[in-house]
């Protein structure tokens, strides 16, 4: 949690949101390919909608780059 920006995301609510996108009951590498596990664009639009709901700005080009949780998570954490 960032201390100026209480809201902000942590790796934590990110892997939640990744579970909560792919449906699956399969464990979730961090980093894996997640169009492996069934990722698709909408999702990944929600995503960067709820980032931008909490200070992040991210786009969808950005993330599909190179779509894991780890990529991801350095992604938002240089833009907090």
């Amino acid at each position: 949690m960032n201390d100026m920006f209480p809201n902000a995301p942590d790796r934590e609510w990110l892997a939640g949101k990744v579970a909560e996108m792919i449906e699956d009951e399969e464990e979730i590498l961090p980093d894996e390919n997640l169009m492996m596990y069934g990722l698709d664009s909408v999702s990944v639009m929600k995503l960067i909608a709820e980032l931008e709901q909490r200070g992040v700005r991210i786009g969808f080009d950005e993330l599909a780059a190179n779509p894991s949780i780890d990529a991801w998570w350095a992604l938002i954490e240089s833009r907090l």
